[in-house]
């Protein structure tokens, strides 16, 4: 079963910078523009090593790794150790959460084991721009994001062992929308309570919330250097499926510049299958997408009626499987046999954007030649564990785990772990 250890990790040392200032984003998320924001906000900031800029990006990373282990802006820790994180942040509609979850070394294991879930697919390309940082940096920058399953709460209880000391990191992050984000970061080495906190993690299945890629990337790494016995180990960030912080945001989807494409004809035709029900406003459609266990998708369209909802035609009760997920039912049913995208344009995401909220649907409308776009509900943590226990892999964009993690708290290197 799955083997998660303390490990001895390489931090910002907070007497040469101010951790605010040179934490950042997953690299996923981030923006050319806002990247030369934070080039700009300190000279040491991690997304010069996690996304630089630079022509060639991953030599520069390694360089900069060991030039600021040298000037000691980073520092090695002498002994090994959990790191408790803790996230405090606002959810619209349920008000502030609190995510608290532990980050340590995951042996890796193929997913054919079992000891590690994924729930999506990945692509190729970003596959490779990690390897080569990895190749060059000999680290995990940032942690991967998993999930256990603790009905008890122990797990949780564990944690608070920690967090009765001052934090290392505290920081508070700044959202484009004028929100914050509260991040702190403590150090575990009570042998109790770690050997409680491997003992947890190996008596199930490890799934992936977030970083389906670098795992894949970690395997691959792995398998070209077995010499490397802390290769056979990454950086990963563990939370409580049950806990309050699990949360799953919806990710929509808009539909542009698809090929002959025509609205009336697409809801004359899906009138054959399903019951569409004209509504007066998004808020309203929104509000019965999420009270009606018949309704698949909110629909909008530039001309009216511009808020259809699609429902089945009957009543049942919702299935927690992959075929009824309403995201898979969108992309089967809609977007392929209905409008005619196939596999490899969805995959490439040749006509789709992916929007996380409706003021985010908003501007994309605005900057695009959009023909549609299908508002969704959350996926529940019910639903996931149910899919992925069945093997199943969600279409890609179904997730969206809300907050996204710090990246510049903790780096991973692979050095010799001594006195793990």
């Amino acid at each position: 079963m799955p083997e998660f250890l303390p490990f001895i990790g390489t931090r910002y040392n907070n007497s040469n910078v101010t951790v605010a200032d040179v934490t950042s984003p997953p690299y996923d998320v981030i923006s050319g523009e806002f990247r030369d924001t934070l080039y700009a906000r300190d000279a040491h900031n991690v997304v010069r090593l996690e996304f630089s800029r630079e022509s060639d990006p991953y030599t520069s990373a390694d360089h900069l790794l060991t030039l600021w282990k040298q000037e000691g802006i980073l520092r090695r820790e002498s002994k090994p150790a959990y790191y408790i994180y803790r996230q405090i942040f606002d959810v619209p509609g349920t008000g502030e959460v609190t995510r608290t979850g532990v980050i340590g070394r995951l042996k890796l294991s193929p997913y054919e084991a079992k000891q590690v879930i994924p729930h999506e697919r990945t692509h190729a390309a970003p596959k490779r721009d990690r390897f080569q940082l990895m190749e060059a940096t000999k680290a995990n920058i940032s942690p991967i994001f998993g999930l256990i399953s603790d009905a008890s709460f122990v797990f949780d209880q564990t944690l608070e062992v920690a967090m009765v000391q001052p934090a290392l990191a505290d920081v508070d992050e700044e959202l484009p929308d004028g929100g914050t984000i509260r991040h702190l970061l403590w150090r575990l080495d009570d042998p109790v309570a770690a050997s409680q906190i491997a003992q947890i993690v190996s008596g199930q299945s490890v799934i992936i919330a977030d970083g389906h890629h670098r795992y894949e990337t970690a395997l691959e790494y792995h398998r070209l250097h077995l010499e490397s016995a802390q290769a056979g180990y990454v950086m990963m960030f563990l939370s409580n499926l049950h806990a309050q912080g699990t949360v799953i945001l919806p990710t929509h989807r808009l539909l542009h510049d698809a090929p002959d494409f025509n609205q009336y004809r697409l809801l004359e035709t899906l009138k054959e299958r399903f019951d569409l029900v004209t509504m007066k406003t998004r808020e309203e459609g929104m509000s019965a997408l999420e009270r009606d266990d018949r309704a698949i998708t909110l629909m909008e369209f530039p001309e009216d009626p511009k808020f259809v909802l699609l429902r089945d035609e009957t009543s049942h009760e919702r299935d927690m499987t992959l075929e009824m997920l309403p995201v898979a039912r969108i992309e089967h049913e809609i977007l392929r046999q209905t409008i005619g995208l196939s596999a490899e344009a969805i995959a490439q995401r040749t006509n789709l954007l992916y929007p996380h909220s409706p003021e985010e649907l908003d501007e994309l409308k605005n900057s695009s030649d959009w023909d549609m776009a299908f508002l969704v509900r959350a996926v529940h943590p019910d639903e996931l564990m149910a899919i992925v226990e069945k093997g199943g892999f969600m279409p890609q964009k179904s997730t969206y785990f809300y907050p996204k993690l710090l990246t510049g708290l903790v780096i991973h290197e692979f050095e010799p772990q001594e006195g793990c």
